[in-house]
């Protein structure tokens, strides 16, 4: 089923089928299947981009999701809509209907962190330019990196140091909602190193302006709230050298 009154996507290409904007799934995956059949190399349509049950019956007739268009007038009103697509030479949804699917599975974002101690039990910290909290060394998790792999390169980014990476001492898992996606954030153990350490880091972009060791009180002082959490349940099991990571939902004990 289409809009009336609908606003497809911008066509002109006389290989492209566009459905309009969708309304209902009955018979979808046959519309599509015919335009296909009839020679189509593109087969187009929009629906509206919070109703979950229709994007399941896109994906299902191999619909893949492009992308959503804001503000988009569809039936007099102005929504978001979804973009979804489907190429002649995609895989046939009746066996393989994962590469359509697969963009409406939750997604998350994956980031490493280091909690490096001088003998004292103190931890290091960043300050940055680019935001008020300070950090601990570390950043997001790039393509076909491990944790570990990411943890280290992170240390010689933003302090110029070739650093031994341990264990995973935390994983925090913060949900997400329309406006963000959710986050996985690991803390790794960085070791133990002396005094000197901040004064032979290197700052090489601009990015960390200092790093300091911090004291459990001025963790929590110059933190953000998820991170002096994270900070403290991973200190945590490093006494009490626990063989098993923390598991936190929002830096709270949860699983």
């Amino acid at each position: 089923m289409t809009s009336p009154g609908s606003t497809p996507p911008p066509g002109g290409d006389p290989g492209e089928v566009a459905l309009g904007h969708l309304t209902g799934p009955d018979g979808l995956g046959d519309r599509v299947d015919a335009a296909l059949a009839g020679g189509a190399a593109r087969v187009v349509a929009t629906h509206d981009a919070d109703d979950d049950a229709l994007a399941w019956a896109a994906a299902r007739a191999g619909l893949r999701r492009e992308g959503v268009l804001r503000g988009v007038l569809v039936g007099g009103r102005r929504r978001d809509v979804a973009l979804v697509a489907r190429l002649a030479g995609d895989p046939d949804p009746a066996s393989d209907a994962l590469p359509a699917l697969t963009p409406l599975f939750p997604a998350s974002v994956l980031a490493a962190g280091l909690v490096l101690r001088d003998h004292r039990g103190r931890v290091l910290l960043l300050r940055t330019s680019y935001k008020v909290p300070w950090e601990v060394p570390g950043g997001f998790v790039e393509a076909a990196e491990s944790l570990g792999g990411a943890a280290a390169r992170e240390g010689r980014e933003e302090l110029g140091l070739d650093l031994t990476v341990g264990r995973l001492l935390v994983l925090d898992r913060c949900p997400g909602d329309a406006s963000r996606p959710g986050r996985l954030l690991a803390l790794l153990d960085g070791g133990v190193h002396d005094d000197d350490l901040p004064g032979r880091c290197t700052f090489v972009d601009g990015e960390v302006l200092e790093a300091a060791w911090c004291t459990p009180t001025e963790v929590r002082a110059r933190t953000g709230p998820g991170l002096a959490a994270r900070v403290a349940a991973a200190v945590a099991v490093l006494d009490a050298d626990d063989p098993a990571p923390a598991l936190l939902v929002e830096g709270r004990p949860g699983r």
